[in-house]
């Protein structure tokens, strides 16, 4: 039974728990806002001209922010189930103190002159605390910018060679040492725009592939299911037996890149003899078996690479050879720029067609068929 929450509970959990459209765009409200916020702080502290010629737009979005994050904050203390919890939270005295001191400013700067006074000075230092409220977004921004077993762990070191070599090139520009030609730009581009093109035409041949294999893995989970329950009703305990068997040859081989495919022969006649002795005459059950051994031969030839090696080395080739053109040719910031979002999405690519063209284990073992429910039958 559903458990009816209270409007509290709701208000509450619509803050710390966000679910559905309004509240998560209102946490994208508040985290524009936040953003916001520490830019107006950095003109106002250092680009100081600029907060002149517009000081009253500046203090009047200050002014609404502060009353948003004052809203927000007021809602999650009052409906908080454990109130003295919720202020001694890290967090939350973090939200307090990037809040709440900013009143002060803004009564005294409406009492008196006091741009000079220190005080006020150190106040408005407050409204920097309220750039750590982006932790609130911490476990988004950790599926955002998540490293560890990705794509981009793996093409780090591409990254900052190519990186370093910019570098270099930049410093050396710097002095006049280098080439400077940035009339480059647009041909550089049309290449780059042509080599993504092959690669994504890659991606969605190998995906095929691997789309194919993933629906015969679970044809085979289904019948082989199947087959156990009926092989049980025929002896007690056959089925599990007969069909744990097969599964596991079928797995050894599947996920040995080494292993022979014709191996799965000798499990395929071991299941049909079971099989056979089900039934009088091939029916239902055999075709089970059949289904089984096709979509089994299915898989084991699509386990190896299907892409030719020197189509895959060219395609590596060329990928360097882009790169390496534009450090040297690009200059300045724009080069730099360039390099790397060039080796994080071409490169990257290229590591995603290696890893998907392979269907268990792959170059960089971070795209496989699930097999967990094959694995469970033996």
């Amino acid at each position: 039974m559903t458990e009816v929450q209270t409007t509290k509970e709701k208000i509450y959990n619509f803050f710390e728990n966000p679910k559905g459209f309004w509240a998560w765009f209102v946490q994208a409200v508040i985290f524009i806002l936040i953003i916001l916020s520490v830019y107006i702080f950095v003109i106002e502290f250092f680009y100081h001209d600029v907060f002149k010629r517009h000081e009253k737009l500046y203090w009047d979005l200050n002014l609404v922010i502060l009353v948003v994050f004052t809203v927000e904050y007021v809602l999650r203390f009052f409906t908080s189930p454990l109130k003295k919890k919720f202020f001694v939270r890290p967090m939350n005295l973090v939200d307090f103190f990037a809040v709440f001191p900013n009143y002060l400013e803004f009564i005294l700067h409406l009492a008196v002159d006091t741009r000079e006074l220190r005080v006020l000075r150190l106040l408005r230092l407050t409204r920097l605390l309220r750039a750590f409220k982006l932790f609130h977004f911490a476990g988004a921004f950790k599926k955002i910018f998540r490293y560890q077993d990705t794509i981009l762990q793996s093409i780090t070191p591409v990254i900052v060679i190519f990186g370093l070599f910019k570098g270099v090139a930049w410093v050396l520009e710097h002095y006049g040492l280098w080439i400077k030609d940035p009339n480059l730009g647009e041909l550089f581009a049309i290449i780059g725009f042509a080599l993504g093109i092959i690669l994504s035409q890659k991606i969605g041949v190998s995906y095929g592939k691997f789309i194919q294999v993933e629906e015969a893995v679970v044809r085979i989970y289904g019948t082989l299911s199947s087959l156990k329950l009926i092989l049980n009703q025929v002896k007690p305990d056959l089925g599990n037996v007969t069909v744990g068997n097969w599964a596991k040859e079928f797995l050894r081989i599947l996920e040995d890149p080494g292993a022979n495919n014709y191996d799965i022969h000798k499990a395929n006649q071991e299941l049909y003899r079971i099989v056979s002795q089900t039934e009088d005459k091939p029916a239902d059950v055999t075709n089970m078996y059949t289904s089984i051994v096709q979509d089994a031969a299915l898989c084991l030839s699509k386990k190896f690479r299907l892409t030719p090696k020197a189509y895959d080395t060219l395609l590596q080739q060329a990928t360097v050879l882009y790169l390496a053109l534009i450090a040297v040719f690009i200059p300045g910031a724009t080069g730099m720029i360039s390099v790397l979002v060039a080796c994080y999405i071409l490169y990257g690519m290229y590591h995603l067609t290696e890893d998907i063209d392979s269907i268990i284990g792959g170059h960089y073992n971070l795209v496989n068929i699930d097999i967990s429910e094959l694995k469970s039958l033996i």
